[in-house]
This record gives C-alpha cells, structure tokens and sequence, in this order.
C-alpha cells in the first residue's frame, strides 16, 4: 500500500515541474529542511535536502511528509521521525525514484501533528562519492487528515 500511494504522489510531484527536484530554482515551492545534514568523507558534499507537505503539493495527503535529496543518487540516507503530538515514530530509507528523476525520496506517513525528522546516515552522491551525512533536523507541522 504504501509503494502504490509513493508512487502516485511521487508522479503528482514530479507533475510540479518535472526536472526541478534536480537543480531548478523552481523547487522554491519546497522548504529545505531546517537544519541540513553534515557530509563527512565526499568533496563534492550532498545537495539541499527538502521536505514536502500537503501545502507544497497537493498530491501529498495532509498527515504524510516527502523528503527529496535535490540531485539524483544512490539510495540512503535515512529518514527517521518522531511525532511529539501523538507519539508515533518511523524509519525508512530514501531511495531513488524514476517518477522524481532518480532523485533520492521517501514519503513518511506521521499523521497529523508536530513531527520532528533527522536525515542522516550513508550516502552515495550525485558524484559517486561515499558520504556519511551527520543529522539534519527537520520540524514540521502537519493538519492530518480532516475529519468526516
């Protein structure tokens, strides 16, 4: 369930502006995380991590959060978050996806509330380079899903 619901809201935002995910000053519409994450061991170092909400895209539904590596590369890093409202807490890993061309991506399913996301770990970069990304720190507000 969760690759099929990825995949359509992966192809409604790449449907934003398809080649900007990789570079364009188009991805404006999406915040960087609030604190990037450090690249030790690669000069070429790692591009903007962003996050998506349902109020920069609305293919991505109101309890769930897109992270995107802004450069095409290997799968990692890692995606952990922690929803101070409720008290849920998830993993996962990006991996590249052809509907963000190639870009590293994952969507987590939080639910409504403040959420706080690390981005870290193994990364191979746009470059090839091995980096290993101390964390960056994300919060974000999601509404959740409306109710009946």
């Amino acid at each position: 369930m969760l690759h099929s619901r990825f995949t359509v809201r992966a192809a409604a935002v790449a449907a934003l502006g398809g080649a900007v995910v990789v570079g364009a000053p188009a991805l404006a519409i999406a915040a960087p995380i609030d604190v990037q994450p450090t690249p030790l061991g690669c000069q070429g170092g790692v591009a903007t991590v962003q996050s998506l909400t349902h109020t920069d895209n609305d293919g991505i539904e109101p309890d769930d959060l897109l992270f995107v590596v802004n450069e095409q590369g290997r799968s990692g890093p890692d995606v952990n978050w922690i929803n101070i409202t409720t008290g849920e807490t998830g993993a996962a890993r990006m991996t590249p996806t052809e509907e963000i061309l190639n870009a590293p991506a994952v969507l987590v399913e939080p639910e409504g509330g403040v959420v706080l996301s690390a981005v870290w770990g193994p990364y191979e970069n746009a470059t090839g380079e091995n980096c290993f990304l101390l964390p960056g720190v994300d919060v974000t507000e999601l509404a959740g899903e409306p109710d009946d």
